[in-house]
Parts: structure tokens; C-alpha cells; sequence
């Protein structure tokens, strides 16, 4: 993309273009900006930190990272994804999935992985590891830290205790229900090293796990004729990252209500990934809707946060992601916000030298 406008600002030269890169290959992008210069800026740098490091040694532009409230995270699917269903029931509410409905499964999943791992091996400084939905702003973050902790033993103990007994192969089974995943995100080197991961974590308590990647146009994609798609969820869990505009949470914590789940008669289309439904859960919902007062809207917000976390393990949070972008090295005046676009004070920004 470039853009053709002039701007002055602050006593700085004006400068007649920028070029930006964005919206395709993490890599790409990087490359563009740091190693040959094609480009001013580039975003969604979703590589790993060695991988940066490398192409700000190219020396024409510099990576930049800051925190705001996009979470890395696994989303459990509480509807049957069996292929053997009918489409009409596929993944809707009509079919309880078969062993993820346990939540003491849900919990030991959670409690095997090692988030500090993934931080390491996926973001480096631009990332931490998280238990909340919501970490930000401070307003709504629960003080939540049970899941930083990877605890394989626990994790065995849990699943013995609710019946999931290790078969001869080494997989846990109940009343004939194996615990077998398949486990889908989108195309992207540090997802697909996560998944390599976690995977490890969860052979080591009895759970077999088939891994999926998908082009991230199509995962993303929302064509309801795909059975390919996130909202679809024709998998057990999948793994993505999202966020909401501006400060407040409300409007992405309602996406949790009930019947907002994608199912056929919306053209699977809905922001209720998980199909999760609590009715208490709608009515923190209706009264965050009415609160104006901050601290409570504060409570409301950290309590829907547990509900769909440590209370149920339904959502589970892996990695605070930091926004990582690059500029160029004879780009001033670039400040990354992560609760505004990229390019919010674009009219700040000159041309270094001229």
C-alpha cells in the first residue's frame, strides 16, 4: 500500500509518500522493511525473535513492540466437530462434544503446557506469558496466575481421578471415548511451532493430538461454504489471536452470549467461537451494558474474564502478545499504540535527515 499525502508536522520536513507492507507473509514484511528497504513500514511481524533479529541486522529499518490486550490462546470446542454428523448438527449446540464437555479435561490441557516456553521460542521480549482473556487495560485484568505454572503431574492426576484411564497405546480412554484432538490454527511459523509444543505437553499426559495448519486466508476467511473456517470449527480446538478496538472490553466479552454461536441458520457466521452459553454469564453481560461507574465495571469485567478461563477452561490463554511492527531507519516520529491502528499519529511522523 502506499500512500501519496504530504505531511508536516511539528516543525519537521514534509515528505511526499510512504509505502507500507502488511496484510500478507510476516516474513515479506519484514524483509521489505529491515533488509532491502522496499518499504517504510511493515506489521504483524508474527515471527520468531531470532528470525527479527536477523532482519534488523539488514540495517534499513528498525522492529518495534509494545503490549496491549491480543491474546495468543486456545479455544475449546464444546460441540461434537465429528465428520460423522449430519451438517445440520455438525459443531452446534445440538451435539455435546464428546469428552471436551469434561472441563477436568479442559483444566489438565491447560495445566501441561509451558507458557514460558512458547514465549521463548515464539516472541522473545514481545511476549509474556498470560491466564486472562483480558490483560489489559489494568481496569479489567483479573489477577489470575494459576496457569503459568506447567504442571505435567497434576495434569495425569486430574485425568486419572475423572476416569480417563491410559490404554495399552498410552491414551487415556473413557466408557470408550478416546482422548484424541485434532488441533488446527492458521499457517504461520511460530503457530505451527506452538502446536510441535503442545502437542509434546499433551502426549505426555495420555492425550494423542493430530495437528492442522491452514492457509490463514481461508482459516480467517469466513466463507460459509468452507468447512475450513475458524467460526465453522470442524476441529476439537484451534488456536488464533484477537482483539478489541479501543480500551474497553465490553463489546468483545459480549461475544460470549448465548446464541451467538456460528451455526448454520447465520451462515456460520458469530462471534461465540467455543459456543459457550452461561446465563449468568449474559446477565454480567446486560448489566455491563447499564454500569457507568469504572470500579464496577471493573468487577464485571475481570469476573467474565474468570468465567470464561479459570472457571471453566473454556478459552485458554497462552501468550500476551506484544504488537510487533518494523519502520524504517529514515522514518521519525513512529510511536506504536496497540489500542489505536498503526498508523495513528502518521501526521507526527518525517523523513530523518531532510
Amino acid at each position: 500500500m502506499v500512500a501519496n499525502d504530504n505531511y508536516r508536522t511539528a516543525g519537521k520536513p514534509a515528505f511526499a509518500s510512504l509505502t507500507f507492507k502488511g496484510g500478507g507473509s510476516a516474513e515479506a514484511s519484514g524483509r521489505a522493511v529491515m533488509e532491502t528497504g522496499e518499504y517504510d513500514y511493515g506489521w504483524n511481524l508474527q515471527l520468531a525473535p531470532d528470525v527479527i533479529a536477523k532482519m534488523a541486522e539488514g540495517g534499513k529499518g528498525t522492529p518495534i513492540s509494545a503490549f496491549g490486550a491480543l491474546v495468543e490462546r486456545l479455544e475449546m470446542n464444546l460441540t461434537n466437530p465429528s465428520p460423522d454428523l449430519p451438517p445440520e448438527t455438525r459443531s452446534t449446540v445440538a451435539e455435546p462434544h464428546p469428552f471436551l464437555s469434561d472441563q477436568a479435561v479442559r483444566e489438565a490441557l491447560s495445566m501441561a503446557i509451558d507458557r514460558q516456553e512458547l514465549v521463548d521460542v515464539g516472541y522473545g521480549d514481545a511476549g509474556r506469558p498470560t491466564c486472562n482473556l483480558v490483560p489489559a487495560p489494568a481496569l479489567y485484568a483479573s489477577d489470575n496466575t494459576g496457569c503459568l505454572t506447567q504442571d505435567i503431574a497434576g495434569a495425569n492426576a486430574m485425568l486419572e481421578a475423572a476416569g480417563w484411564v491410559k490404554g495399552s497405546d498410552g491414551i487415556r480412554a473413557k466408557n470408550g471415548v478416546r482422548l484424541s484432538i485434532l488441533y488446527q490454527t492458521s499457517t504461520n511459523a511460530v503457530r505451527q511451532d506452538f502446536q510441535a509444543l503442545i502437542k509434546d505437553s499433551w502426549n505426555q499426559i495420555g492425550v494423542e493430538t493430530e495437528l492442522r495448519n491452514l492457509d490463514a486466508s481461508v482459516f480467517f476467511g469466513g466463507d460459509a461454504g468452507s468447512p475450513d473456517t475458524y467460526q465453522k470449527f470442524y476441529a476439537d480446538i484451534e488456536m488464533y489471536a484477537n482483539v478489541f478496538d479501543g480500551t474497553d472490553p465490553q463489546a468483545y466479552l459480549a461475544a460470549y452470549r448465548c446464541g451467538n454461536e456460528p451455526k448454520p441458520s447465520s451462515q456460520w457466521q458469530g462471534p461465540n467461537i467455543n459456543r459457550f452459553c452461561d446465563p449468568a454469564y449474559d446477565a454480567m453481560i446486560d448489566e455491563l451494558a447499564r454500569t457507568g461507574d469504572l470500579a464496577r465495571r471493573g468487577e464485571l469485567g475481570k469476573k467474565m474474564n474468570d468465567m470464561l478461563t479459570k472457571d471453566s477452561f473454556v478459552i485458554v490463554p497462552l501468550v500476551d502478545r506484544g504488537r510487533v511492527s518494523a519502520h524504517a531507519n529514515s522514518l521519525g516520529g513512529v510511536i506504536l499504540n496497540t489500542f489505536d491502528s498503526e498508523t495513528w499519529n502518521v501526521a507526527d511522523w518525517y523523513r530523518i535527515g531532510n
